[in-house]
């Protein structure tokens, strides 16, 4: 659904993207009020936006957002509980920036296929660093990756989006495979869940399975998840196994207990290359997701399932 964006929804994206600007982009650059005055007037109808930028000295632009909500894992409604359709989608989410809370109230929803898009204002030839929050009754609340986004946008933003009773279902049993293997009890929290996918990866395309196998992945600054263990892999059957040691066919990959700040997922298998996601973890949210096509991908184009 494109939602035209509202005044307050501009200065908000725009006061970002020049916050982000502050401190990095020259000495020349003028105080975020200034450029905040200027951005002001353009949606007032008093400025063009040439006028502005010669005002402020920083060049604006307009540029495309918008991805897709897709279901994950199992619908526990029905009897026996079975997989959601690959490729299916979730309407009436509510999708906002993380690092400007005050999107949340423009009520940007996903539409009836699960698309959502708006337009955001960003300082060109400078990323504007974002990530998604997703909120609907009855699903987690969940959140991307933070997603450098460039001069041309993005719009192929893709996230697998659980519903509350699997996630707490497939939580428990996390809990008690990692439980049974330290000889303690375990409670898992601030998850992070991402996929380590060949190069033509994507939640856009009806090729499975995604996952590149047999990669190490890696979390900086380094975690104690659980004591002994690195992360948790999830298996060819997409289920979560703390006994593997590396990723399987689904290239899945899970972190938990992370404490707020900000982490970096890398990957490595000769001789392939791999993209470094970065998180952002904070209160309120318990579940992050990088879903493919901006994944943990790499360089590997083999067929499905092969090495």
């Amino acid at each position: 659904m494109f939602k035209k964006p509202s005044f307050m929804f501009a200065v908000a994206l725009v006061s970002l993207t020049v916050s982000l600007c502050q401190g990095g982009c020259g000495e020349s650059d003028p105080p975020a009020s200034t450029s905040d005055e200027a951005i002001r007037q353009i949606y007032e109808g008093k400025l063009t936006v040439a006028q502005a930028t010669a005002r402020s000295r920083i060049e604006l632009q307009v540029v495309p957002v918008g991805g897709t909500v897709f279901h994950f894992g199992l619908d526990l409604s029905q009897s026996p509980p079975a997989p959601y359709p690959f490729q299916s989608t979730v309407p009436g989410v509510r999708v906002w920036i993380a690092e400007a809370p005050i999107t949340r109230a423009l009520n940007i929803r996903s539409d009836a296929d699960g698309h959502w898009s708006f337009p955001a204002i960003k300082v060109k030839g400078t990323p504007l660093r974002v990530s998604f929050v997703y909120e609907l009754a009855g699903y987690p609340t969940t959140q991307s990756q933070v997603f450098a986004i460039g001069d041309t946008g993005v719009t192929d933003v893709a996230v697998q989006f659980p519903t509350d009773a699997y996630f707490l279902a497939a939580k428990g049993q996390i809990e008690q495979q990692i439980g049974a293997l330290i000889g303690a009890p375990y409670a898992l929290g601030n998850i992070v869940v991402t996929t380590v996918g060949k190069s033509w990866a994507s939640m856009y395309s009806p090729d499975l399975p995604h996952g590149d196998p047999g990669v190490d992945v890696t979390i900086s600054p380094a975690i104690s998840f659980p004591s002994s263990l690195g992360p948790v892999y999830f298996n060819e059957s997409v289920a979560p196994d703390p006994t593997l040691s590396r990723t399987s066919v689904d290239g899945g990959v899970l972190f938990g207990n992370l404490p707020n700040g900000s982490f970096t997922i890398a990957a490595s298998k000769a001789p392939f290359t791999y993209a470094t996601l970065t998180f952002a973890i904070h209160d309120g949210v318990g579940l992050y997701i990088a879903s493919p096509p901006h994944a943990t991908q790499g360089t590997n184009d083999s067929p499905p399932g092969q090495p």
